[in-house]
C-alpha cells in the first residue's frame, strides 16, 4: 500500500473562478461524484470528506497558505493567506486536499485554524 503524502499546494495551475477553464457541473462530472462517493462509503469516510472545486480569486505566494479561520458569533467563515511562517501547526488542521497525477501526494491547500473550542477566531 502506498503511503498519502502531504505537501504544500502550488496555486500557479489553478483557473481563476470565472474563467472559461471552470465548466459548470457535467454529467461527466456527476458520474465522478458517484464513483467518489461509493469509495467514501467502502471507506467509511462517507461524514469525513467531500468535494470541491479547484480554483483560485487571486494569486497566492509560496511562502503563503490559505488558512479558514471563524467569527462564531457573526456566523462568517474566512478564508485568507497567511504567511507560513506565522502558522502555528499544534493548531492547524489540513481541511482541502488536491491530488497529483502520480496518485501518490494529496497536497494540502487549506488548513483550518482551530482551537478546543473548535475554529480559532480572527480575536486570536
Amino acid at each position: 500500500m502506498t503511503a498519502v503524502q502531504i505537501q504544500p499546494m502550488q496555486w500557479g495551475d489553478i483557473p481563476y473562478m470565472g474563467s472559461e477553464e471552470l465548466e459548470v457541473f457535467t454529467a461527466e462530472d456527476a458520474a465522478c461524484f458517484q464513483d467518489i462517493r461509493d469509495v467514501l462509503v467502502k471507506h467509511d469516510a462517507l461524514k469525513r470528506f467531500g468535494m470541491f472545486l479547484i480554483h483560485k480569486h487571486f494569486e497566492v505566494s509560496d511562502d503563503e497558505e490559505m488558512t479558514e479561520c471563524t467569527d462564531h458569533a457573526g456566523r462568517t467563515l474566512t478564508i485568507l493567506p497567511r504567511k507560513k511562517a506565522d502558522i502555528d501547526r499544534s493548531v492547524t488542521i489540513p481541511t482541502n486536499w488536491i491530488f497529483t497525477e502520480t496518485e501518490e501526494v494529496a497536497i494540502a491547500c487549506c488548513t483550518c485554524a482551530r482551537n478546543s473550542g473548535g475554529h480559532q477566531g480572527f480575536h486570536r
